[in-house]
């Protein structure tokens, strides 16, 4: 019975508005693990992207190589090994252009994404407002010595 007078006693020293700032600072954890969730998927999708971009640089090499290989099995003129390995060459550097202009397109794409994910989280407003409340209400000890304000220049 007591614990019950002690609650209604703690509920009417404080304001109903006041409990805000510590509705905000629980849904800040649930909101942190929400972003550090979705973050994780842009970073799978990120390299579910980076391995379609591999196997595909590994794919058209093996066509290359497997024709050239076909080429060279038959009879050959020496003008033609030449010819066979010119164009597996230019091919081959074609292919790591293009590879590694892929990957790093898709590397870029991931962590814009995992950072765009971030961005939403915090209300800067809200977070102002309500550690403001807090501090003036004394709700949580230690507040103001964590985040001393600093003296404004007049």
């Amino acid at each position: 019975m007591s614990a019950k007078t002690q609650k209604t006693a703690v509920t009417a020293t404080v304001p109903g508005d006041a409990l805000a700032p510590l509705n905000y600072l629980a849904d800040l954890s649930r909101q942190q693990l929400a972003v550090a969730a979705q973050a994780s998927c842009a970073m799978f999708r990120g390299f579910e992207e980076i391995r379609k971009v591999q196997q595909e640089a590994a794919h058209q090499a093996l066509v290359r190589h497997e024709s050239a290989a076909h080429k060279l099995q038959g009879s050959v003129k020496p003008t033609d090994l030449l010819e066979v390995q010119s164009i597996l060459m230019q091919g081959d550097l074609q292919g790591a252009t293009q590879y590694w202009q892929q990957l790093s397109s898709a590397a870029m794409e991931m962590q814009t994404e995992m950072m765009g994910c971030a961005t939403h989280m915090v209300d800067s407003e809200t977070a102002l407002h309500n550690m403001s409340v807090m501090e003036t209400l004394d709700m949580v000890p230690g507040l103001k010595e964590l985040f001393p304000r600093k003296a404004q220049a007049a």
